[in-house]
């Protein structure tokens, strides 16, 4: 299945990103633990995967940009392997679009000072 992620927002306090997954705005949903911080919200009535929330969000993007592995024993587990390697490719493309973001304005900030303006929250 192909899914459209987007940022939601972030809150830099708790250090949790919200993500929206093939929907439009976000709705209630039920949360389901997955593996490294990852919570993938799932529509009450239909199952549909709706949004995702990374708490330890710095830490999370930070592995997928060194490349270091992210076992996934319970998205496996739990039918939902494919929406967390999805969300995983998402934040690696976001990395990438940071850096050349960055290279092209010629400065380098931080990641996560630099994130926290790709995906602050709406004010």
């Amino acid at each position: 299945m192909k899914y459209h992620i987007r940022s939601l927002g972030y809150d830099a306090e708790s250090d949790e990103l919200d993500l929206l997954i093939n929907a439009d705005s976000p709705r209630e949903a039920e949360a389901v633990a997955l593996d490294a911080g990852v919570y993938v919200r799932r529509d009450f009535q239909t199952g549909q995967v709706v949004g995702a929330f990374i708490r330890g969000y710095q830490q999370f993007a930070r592995r997928v940009a060194e490349g270091k592995p992210i076992p996934t024993p319970i998205a496996e587990q739990k039918g939902l392997g494919d929406v967390f390697q999805a969300i995983v490719e998402w934040q690696h493309q976001v990395g990438v679009l940071s850096h050349e973001l960055a290279a092209h304005l010629g400065t380098w900030p931080p990641q996560d000072q630099l994130m926290q303006v790709l995906v602050a929250n709406p004010t």
